[in-house]
């Protein structure tokens, strides 16, 4: 904090490996330090253990960093992807949906 560095909060979503709700996590942080993590409208991803949910989160975390570079900065989202990974375009239904 005192660096003045990005933070994502990234939540273990499993309670066995040290998970818990939002709220469990901030009271775990310091007193002194819980407003300026958990109330500065910081990003956020859930870490999941399927790998295709952990995709999900890399993305968000790699997204928010590089939003805080100086050649992003001046852009609100990044169309990221990982190499093999399904992309939407690709996806299609056989049959006209209405």
């Amino acid at each position: 904090l005192e660096m003045n560095k990005p933070i994502v909060l990234v939540q273990e979503a499993d309670p066995t490996k040290g998970g818990g709700t939002m709220e469990e996590l901030r009271e775990d942080c310091p007193e002194t330090l819980q407003r300026s993590i958990f109330e500065m409208d910081r990003p956020h991803a859930v870490w999941m253990r399927a790998e295709e949910f952990q995709r999900v989160s890399l993305k968000i975390i790699a997204e928010a960093l590089l939003l805080c570079t100086p050649a992003y900065m001046n852009k609100v989202s990044l169309p990221l992807c990982i190499a093999d990974e399904p992309r939407i375009a690709s996806f299609d239904f056989s049959k006209q949906v209405t």
